[in-house]
């Protein structure tokens, strides 16, 4: 039941947000009463940091699919692709994931960026000393894109604003920038 419960928190979430995620709707959905999910989660609080955690693993597991793919010329533009598709196409989710305080989130999301960072190993165009700093960098304008791209008022902006940000990463980390 704890399964079926996150997944119709995460459905509800995607929806509209954590406002949206109404225990009572959950229970509805998994065939249960209110009170068998406080068995499996302390209070709603509890249930939203558990999507959260979810969300990260998530975010990880696309990055390391992409960088795995090979349908991009460096690991980087791969993790950077999938973190912005990821905000775009989950953007109530990724909110979530960023505004829970909870600790076993906050070790989650430690989790996805480590992921992250791996991508800028072996990067000519990243000195080894810096490559947690500019992983830092790209993780952290993922906040302000985020917030940017869920501003946008249709699909086609959205991924045109990706775009951007894809191609000024890139240029960021050419060689002709450091010049």
């Amino acid at each position: 039941m704890r399964r079926r419960a996150l997944e119709a928190a995460r459905r509800l979430v995607d929806k509209g947000g954590a406002e949206a995620l109404q225990l009572r709707l959950i229970a509805a959905e998994v065939g249960s009463g209110v009170a068998s999910l406080y068995y499996h989660f302390a209070n709603k609080d509890e249930l939203l940091a558990a999507v959260a955690v979810e969300g990260w693993r998530e975010l990880a597991q696309t990055i390391e699919r992409s960088m795995a793919s090979g349908k991009f010329p460096r690991r980087i533009d791969a993790a950077s692709a999938a973190l912005l598709t990821f905000i775009r196409r989950r953007p109530h989710l990724y909110a979530l994931m960023q505004m829970e305080p909870n600790l076993a989130v906050r070790q989650a999301e430690q989790g996805a960026f480590e992921v992250f960072q791996s991508s800028l190993l072996g990067d000519d165009r990243a000195p080894p000393d810096r490559v947690e700093d500019i992983a830092r960098v790209f993780w952290v304008l993922g906040r302000g894109i985020a917030l940017s791209v869920h501003m946008q008022e249709d699909t086609d902006s959205a991924e045109r604003l990706e775009q951007a940000v894809l191609r000024g990463l890139a240029f960021l980390l050419s060689p002709r920038s450091a010049g």
